[in-house]
């Protein structure tokens, strides 16, 4: 029984960046419409204590005393805490509903 040799392509070393390019050219030509996500990421930061304290221009004890009067954060399970600056920028923001100057 014989068996018949297929050619097969030389592989380069430049051929997975061409594949990559090819790949993405592909997905772009296929896909017209950008995807937008459902809200804004810029907004959707999350801080830590000491970059809220760098943007609220305050040291790390007054933020923690915000944490304690109600400025919303989130604990994550290794125990660290974020603030959200959108939450941040409400929080700053509610005194002027409330009519708190």
């Amino acid at each position: 029984m014989s068996h018949a040799l297929i050619p097969v392509a030389p592989v380069s070393s430049s051929s997975p960046e061409k594949t990559r390019r090819s790949r993405k050219r592909k997905e772009s030509a296929t896909d017209a419409t950008p995807k937008q996500p459902p809200f804004d990421l810029a907004q959707e930061r999350a801080l830590t204590i000491e970059q809220t304290a760098q943007y609220l221009r305050v040291g790390r004890p007054k933020v923690y005393d915000y944490l304690r009067d109600g400025l919303p954060s989130v604990k994550l399970s290794d125990g660290v805490r974020r603030v959200m600056l959108s939450s941040l920028v409400a929080w700053l923001k509610e005194p002027e509903t409330r009519g708190v100057v």
